[in-house]
């Protein structure tokens, strides 16, 4: 499987998946109390998993960055 295969197959999954899981709250009824708990722990979860991603990410790149500006320098 190429790459764009790949790729689009995991989008597809993960649309469907968002999907699903959005529609959950729309399909139960919740009190007030249990539909804030609910609304506070996605809010928590998307926080969590945006931190996850973008704290290694922007580290990685950091990193590279000061690699290739010592690499840069040891050349001149």
């Amino acid at each position: 499987m190429d790459d764009f295969s790949s790729i689009s197959l995991l989008s597809l999954a993960m649309l469907v998946g968002c999907y699903v899981a959005g529609t959950i709250p729309l399909a139960v009824n919740f009190s007030e109390e249990k539909l804030k708990l609910v609304t506070v722990l996605g809010a928590g979860l998307l926080c969590g998993t945006a931190l996850a991603v973008i704290i290694p990410e922007g580290v990685h790149a950091l990193y590279e960055e000061m690699l290739e500006g010592i690499s840069s320098f040891n050349l001149s």
